[in-house]
């Protein structure tokens, strides 16, 4: 036997989900709670006739059931007289839900639970899938099941799911007019009694800058509709979180209702047993006080509700600041160069007297006044407020004074600025104005900084998340914010391991570096200039630490002038969004992934995006690591960022820069995996010939590369002099030049000397050897003669052109590279040899004698070494 069951006191999204369940079982059984709400339990009497068969748990037998599909809850001791069955574990468990994981979960069977705002989305998205039909009656109840739990699209835990679920319902016929006469259902006599009760015990505490209703009350009499009543409750004072209990007959019942996301009620209700989601929730207490009922409550609101931020919290600093003898025009340049609509003004001494807008330069320059000082035109007046004031009295001063930015100030100092921005996107996360292509990352991507940190154990060695926990410790007793960026941070997302540690300080980043250093035993070097500072662990491991920073460019392709920024300010200098994200090493929030501008969703979407239009132009190096990571992660630069990187390739912008940093790009490239598809795409893009590269990427040079690079991994153990991966690229790319030329063109790129000799003279002796090695060379001293010497490089690249070739170099170096004469200058004296030039042209004789195979030991090269010297005469 199969049954649908869910918990007890059901409101519309448990009983919706129970008759969506039997769409897709249509066997099972729909078992009824003993507890329904009053809205639910009308709506049943008017509509029993038309809905499937409602058993009681009473006409059961349970022994006889073998699945179980719960719905709406995960907690088997919601269930009533089920529990005993699940207990047994020898019934198949099927589960929908969308509340949170608790500790009073079933820990097994199918569970399909998903975060959507009401259970009863994600059955009918499966119905949506399975393509079943539905008539427009269970339209209506499904959508009242979704709207219900929703708060009709309101509450915070509402998902696109849940619109797209509505939708689908509405397609099918769903009916409006009764969704909105069963969620609006008018009060009895009796509840409207018990309301005004409620009303006239009510009070309201504040936690945290939050307010919180309490109320309670005494039933002689079963009341049904509680938590109608505690909704209401909240609405007719503007509060967004109630609790009312209220004793009827000899069990007292709790409800808590919240319509914001600082408070999840149901973690508030577990110390009373309760249960629920972040919305609503509640609880069924045999016996308790009121005062220890309230005291409970008390209690995990203090321990679940978060401490209001403050200004010091959300401000941008380090603060800009325009002296007001200053004129219009530079201050327009100012805000324009830091992209600021406001800035605060000082006086000589350096006390705030005003604030400029946007909106008071456009007006003075309309007026010709494009000259004049900016403290004609400063606001009067002006409000500010300290680092310790809250946001919502922030949000207050903002709306009442019509303004839209204030100084905080600190011992008459101006410390930092609060934005409507930094309102907006407090009150509503990061991503509240962005555009949806901008947005926060896909889901896959959005982990929680409990599973972060799960993530740092898995991929990092112990020895780095001790290191992590030591920064964290020292951002605390410093009072500085420091953040893990870079790669670093976007491979962990990715799940692939990456040891770069990089660190960035919204502060002194030096000071930090040195109290790292110190509690690592570490040693450490600074740049001031750049605000930097490497430290260098036992093992060799360096940390980089760097100073939150805000980058420009006064001309293109130039290095950067730098200048102290925020945590933002620094991110937004780097060179795609999937490198911008940031991991907090804070206490408060450690694990918690900054994400400014939208890099998750392009980890999950496979994209490299620049983050602004001139960013190419600015540096156009960072072409060349577009492609770099494409390759090495699989992803494609997006359309708008790849038309950028021809465009600025086309306006010859990329030749501009310094031969030392596409020296470095692109040997870091050839250090991939798969260097042959960044070249390929370098070609593909023009790249390669703005640098000074003719070469021809097609599929034949493809071809010959990677043979070229797998020959380099077979022939590297018996590789004498030492062959670079990279030098065997440059070779392929350059080897159509004259090798003068390619010389020239390694000198202009700043490689070293002894490498250019190395790239050369492979060049030089590449076509004449691959013509020579065309057959088998039978000499073995003919083939010594022709490779002693000579760099590896050439030896691999030739080891590729055909069957002979490879041979030859296998035969030079498993054989002939480690024969040596067994005798020296020295035996040739004790023979009776006067030492002369003559030394050199014997034991030369004597070593091509002995790679042809004409000597095979010691007293051999002593007998020949004899009758060389009675030949010639000696």
């Amino acid at each position: 036997m199969e049954i649908i069951a869910t918990h007890v006191s059901s409101d519309f999204d448990s009983f919706a989900a129970m008759i969506a369940a039997k769409k897709i079982f249509p066997d099972a059984e729909i078992l009824l709670p003993s507890s329904i709400n009053s809205n639910v339990r009308k709506f049943i009497a008017l509509h029993e006739d038309e809905l499937p068969l409602l058993r009681d748990p009473g006409d059961i037998d349970l022994k006889a059931v073998r699945k179980i599909i719960m719905v709406d809850t995960k907690i088997p001791s919601r269930l009533g007289v089920l529990k005993e069955i699940i207990d047994m574990r020898k019934t198949e468990v099927i589960i929908f839900d969308h509340h949170q994981k608790s500790s009073e979960d079933i820990d097994y069977g199918s569970d399909f639970s998903k975060n959507f705002g009401a259970t009863t989305s994600i059955i009918v998205d499966i119905i949506k899938k399975k393509k079943i039909s539905l008539t427009p009656l269970e339209a209506t109840l499904f959508s009242l099941g979704i709207y219900e739990d929703t708060g009709s699209f309101t509450f915070p835990g509402t998902t696109y799911n849940d619109f797209e679920a509505a939708a689908f319902l509405k397609k099918q016929g769903a009916n409006h007019q009764v969704i909105s006469r069963f969620l609006n259902l008018s009060l009895t006599a009796e509840q409207r009694r018990l309301l005004e009760k409620l009303i006239a015990n009510m009070k309201i505490i504040d936690i945290y800058e939050t307010d919180i209703l309490f109320s309670s009350a005494i039933s002689d009499r079963f009341v049904e509709g509680l938590s109608v009543l505690t909704r209401k409750l909240g609405h007719v004072e503007d509060i967004d979180v109630v609790f009312c209990w209220v004793k009827m007959k000899d069990k007292i019942y709790l409800v808590g209702r919240s319509e914001t996301d600082k408070v999840d009620v149901s973690k508030v209700l577990e110390v009373l047993g309760g249960g629920g989601h972040p919305q609503a929730a509640s609880a069924i207490i045999k016996d308790m006080d009121f005062d220890i009922i309230e005291r409970k409550i008390l209690a995990a609101l203090h321990k679940n509700i978060k401490k209001p931020l403050l200004a010091r919290d959300i401000m941008s600093y380090p603060i800009r600041t325009v002296k007001e003898n200053e004129s219009i025009i530079k201050a327009g340049e100012l805000l324009k160069k830091y992209g600021h609509t406001g800035i605060p003004i000082i006086n000589d001494s350096g006390k705030l007297v005003g604030i400029i807008t946007r909106k008071d330069i456009d007006k003075a320059i309309k007026h010709g006044l494009s000259h004049a000082p900016i403290k004609g035109f400063k606001s009067h007046g002006i409000v500010t407020t300290g680092p310790s004031t809250t946001i919502e009295e922030i949000q207050r001063l903002m709306i009442e004074n019509g303004i839209g930015r204030i100084p905080v100030v600190s011992r008459g100092e101006v410390i930092g600025i609060v934005t409507r921005k930094d309102i907006l996107r407090f009150l509503h996360g990061r991503d509240y104005l962005k555009y949806p292509g901008e947005s926060k990352g896909s889901t896959d991507y959005n982990f929680s900084p409990s599973e972060i940190k799960e993530r740092m154990y898995s991929l990092f060695p112990e020895y780095i998340n001790r290191i992590l926990e030591t920064a964290s410790d020292i951002s605390k007793e410093l009072k500085m914010k420091a953040f893990l960026v870079g790669g670093v941070v976007r491979d962990l997302l990715l799940g692939i391991p990456n040891l770069d540690i990089d660190i960035v300080v919204e502060d002194d980043g030096i000071f930090f570096a040195r109290k790292l250093a110190l509690a690592l035993s570490a040693k450490i070097g600074a740049h001031e200039k750049f605000r930097t500072a490497v430290l260098v662990l036992e093992n060799g491991q360096h940390i980089d630490i760097a100073s939150s920073r805000v980058e420009y460019y006064e001309k293109p392709a130039a290095l950067p002038d730098v200048e102290p920024g925020s945590i933002r300010q620094d991110l937004a200098r780097r060179d795609f969004t999937i490198n911008t994200l940031a991991l907090s090493l804070s206490k408060n929030n450690f694990g918690e992934i900054m994400d400014f501008f939208g890099g998750r969703k392009d980890l999950a979407n496979k994209k490299i995006r620049i983050l602004h239009k001139l960013s190419f132009i600015e540096d156009p190096t960072r072409i060349f690591r577009a492609v770099r990571f494409e390759q090495r992660l699989g992803f494609k630069m997006e359309s708008y960022t790849e038309k950028l990187a021809v465009s600025t390739i086309d306006m010859d912008i990329v030749s501009q820069l310094t031969g030392i940093r596409i020296r470095d790009e692109l040997i870091t490239i050839f250090q991939e995996k798969t260097p042959w598809l960044a070249l390929e795409r370098l070609y593909e893009l023009q790249a390669l010939k703005k640098i000074g590269v003719d070469v021809l990427i097609d599929e034949d040079f493809i071809k010959f590369l990677k043979k070229t690079l797998e020959r380099y991994e077979t022939l590297a153990p018996y590789l004498e002099h030492g062959c670079d991966l990279w030098r065997l690229i440059f070779i392929l790319m350059l080897k159509d030049k004259e090798p003068e030329k390619a010389g020239k063109w390694c000198f202009d790129m700043k490689i070293k000397n002894k490498d250019i000799f190395v790239i050369k003279s492979t060049i030089s002796s590449l076509e004449k050897l691959k013509k020579e090695f065309e057959s088998r060379i039978t000499k073995n001293s003919h083939l010594y003669r022709l490779l002693n010497n000579t760099p590896d490089e050439l030896k691999v690249i030739l080891s590729c052109f055909g069957k002979n070739h490879h041979d030859n170099i296998m035969r030079y170096l498993t054989r002939l590279r480690h024969i040596k004469l067994d005798i020296t200058g020295n035996d040739l004296k004790s023979l009776g040899f006067y030492p002369s030039r003559k030394y050199k042209v014997v034991l030369e004789s004597l070593f091509e004698k002995k790679l042809n195979g004409e000597i095979k030991s010691r007293q051999q090269e002593i007998e020949i070494a004899a009758k060389i010297y009675s030949e010639v005469g000696i």
